[in-house]
This record gives structure tokens, sequence and C-alpha cells, in this order.
């Protein structure tokens, strides 16, 4: 049996780079007086905006002042902590001269945590072109990453005023979408077709080779976003890297109420100090963060039979259980009274029985869990 793991704890380089990040802000995006009194205000605001109130949002928020300053100092950092666990268990070699797109860029939130979680990156002459409608996020975005970075970093960074489906000039080797995808309709007949729509343009936006990493905060409507997004990159010719295991059917898909959806929660161990402050003082306060993903490409990953554990383990008839994916469908991955549980995110490999049980309540294919994590 063997296991590997996404969603690694924090590097010690790398929580340095967030917490540096405090500093960096305060230069670069300053508040002071009674904006920095209302800040707090701001941020609850706009958490509101983002989740209960959506609806009523203006397509271009993030152009408005009033959010433009909760977002960079709480939102920013907090999704820099969410990609940079995500961006340090995942494969990412991207090579010397390679070209990245990033549609939605915000404020360069994919290339900031990518420059702070991957250092062995950091000396390769890499073209970044961040696309988004509102010039003022990405205008931020790339104040932020030259202080961070530094003027002599050999990442070119181009900014461009975009929608989603604008035309791409040159072909990707990896695409970037990041907490992009949320702001459009969803809704009812509107959700296929637009997931075929964004498929094909981001399909024909990539090199033979290139990738496609799609990456969104990890609640049951982006859950459902990501189920229909893979449907028609499969139907493309994309296959899934990370983090199904396998091609066929999700078994997560969020398609209804009390349905399961793919998404990991793990914990904000390594978030910087003064972010877990301002948290307190937004009575925003975070013992965990969730996400989902997809990561593809026309070869995508060996479809070996692995199991990719999902969600956090539960109590289960005298023992632990956890939900996984796997080839099989939804998987009840049941360790019994004395193995220990692993973490959302864990592939594991391991003997299935010949006829093995099927959960009542969940309808889950059971995998008797008898392995020993190894030591890496």
């Amino acid at each position: 049996m063997s296991i590997d793991r996404l969603f690694p704890n924090i590097t010690e380089a790398n929580e340095a780079e967030l917490e540096r990040f405090g500093a960096i802000l305060k230069k670069v995006w300053p508040l002071k007086g009674r904006h920095r009194e209302h800040l707090k205000y701001d941020i609850r605001d706009m958490s509101r905006a983002l989740t209960s109130e959506r609806s009523e949002r203006k397509a271009e928020y993030m152009s408005d002042a009033k959010f433009l300053s909760p977002y960079l100092t709480y939102f920013l950092p907090w999704n820099l902590y969410r990609m940079s666990r995500l961006f340090t268990g995942l494969e990412l070699d991207i090579p010397d001269g390679s070209e990245v797109v990033d549609l939605g860029s915000g404020p360069l939130t994919a290339v900031i945590a990518l420059w702070m979680s991957r250092p062995h990156l950091r000396d390769r002459k890499l073209n970044f072109t961040c696309m988004d409608r509102a010039p003022k996020s990405l205008q931020a975005g790339l104040k932020l990453f030259k202080e961070l970075a530094g003027e002599d970093t050999p990442w070119r960074v181009r900014t461009v005023k975009a929608n989603f489906m604008d035309r791409i000039n040159r072909k990707a080797d990896l695409l970037i979408a990041a907490n992009a995808f949320n702001e459009l309709d969803w809704s009812g007949r509107v959700a296929r077709p637009q997931a075929d729509k964004l498929t094909k343009h981001m399909v024909n936006s990539v090199k033979e080779t290139g990738r496609i990493l799609l990456i969104e905060t990890g609640v049951r409507l982006t859950g459902r976003i990501i189920s229909e997004l893979r449907v028609q990159m499969l139907e493309s010719g994309f296959k899934p890297i990370a983090p199904c295991p396998h091609v066929e059917e999700c078994p997560m898909p969020a398609l209804g109420k009390g349905m399961p959806w793919c998404h990991f929660n793990f914990s904000v161990k390594g978030a910087p100090k003064w972010l877990g402050l301002l948290s307190s003082e937004a009575r925003l306060e975070k013992d965990g963060v969730t996400m989902n993903f997809l990561y593809l490409s026309r070869k995508g990953s060996k479809n070996w039979g692995a199991v990719r554990t999902i969600s956090e383990p539960f109590r289960l008839h005298g023992g632990q259980g956890q939900y996984a994916c796997s080839h099989k469908g939804l998987t009840l991955v049941d360790y019994g009274e004395k193995q220990r549980p692993l973490f959302p995110g864990q592939l594991i490999t391991q003997e299935w029985p010949a006829n093995p049980k099927i959960d009542f309540k969940s309808k889950a294919v059971i995998l008797p869990y008898r392995g020993k994590e190894e030591k890496k």
C-alpha cells in the first residue's frame, strides 16, 4: 500500500512569506484613520456580498474602492493561504519559458501564491498573462507582486482588461482560473451550455501539452460548477491529474440538497498571525478553510485504481469512517477501531474485497482500511 497527500502543511519559508505579506500590504495599500477603523465592518459587508447577498452584487464589484480594500487585506491573504497549501502538494513543475494564463485573475492571487509556495520556479523565465474585467484589481495585484518578488524577478507579468471568453493571443502551457467562474450564473438550464462554452474556450487556449487548473472556494455551488466542467473536459479529451483518481462519472456532483459534493477541508496551521487578528476584529475567525479544484491535461494521470479521501473522518460503528472517491464511485473508507484516519486529500492504494459491501445510508462502496501510513 502507498499514500500521497494533497494540502500538506505550509513550509516554514512559505509561512514567512505570508507573514511578510502583511507589511507589504501596508506599504502598497496603506489604510489610515477612519478607513482602517472601518475596515472590519467593510470586511463583514463584503463577506455577505460574496455569500448570502451574492445575487445583489454588481458584476464589476472589484472596481469599487469600497470592496477592493477589504478584499486585498482579508480575502486575498486567505486565498493565498489556500492556494499555497494546494500548490505545495500539487505537481507544478512549470518549465523555463512557459506561458501561463490566469483567467479572472483579480489581484494576481494565483501568481502571488505560486511565487510564495514554489521557490524552485522563481529563477525561471515565466510569462504570465493575467486577465480580468477590473483593471484596478489587476494593477493593485501587480504592485503587490513586484514588492514581493522584486523588480529583478525574471517573471514577466502582463495585465489585460478582458472577460472570460475574450481571445487569448498566446496558447498557454498552464491555464489557471481561480475563484472566477462562481461569478457567473449557473442556475437551471444555463449550467450545462455555459460549462460547454467555457470548456471549449479553455481547451482551445492551451497547447497540446498544456494543463488546466480550476480552483474554487469549496462551497456546494462551486462543487456543482467543477462537476459540470469536468464532464465537458472529459468529452473534450482532457483527463484529471488531480484530485480525481479515475475518469469515471463523478460520484460527488452536488446535484441536490443533502447530496455530497467534492471539496476539501483543512486546518489554518501556519496562517499569518496578523491575518488571524484581523479575522477576529471582523468576527470572521477561522479554524479551517475549504477548497475544491480540478487539474487536467490531455494525458491526465495513470488510471491505476487509487482512492482519494475527501471528507473529514467521522464516527462509524465504534470506529471511524471517511468518504472518498474511487473508480467504483462514492467510497466509504472504514478504519475500524484501531486504525488512525487519513487527512482529506490523501491518495491511497489498497486491495479491494472480492465482494465489497454497500453502506445502507450513503450507498457508498465500503473499503476496509488495513494499511499503515508510510513515513516520507
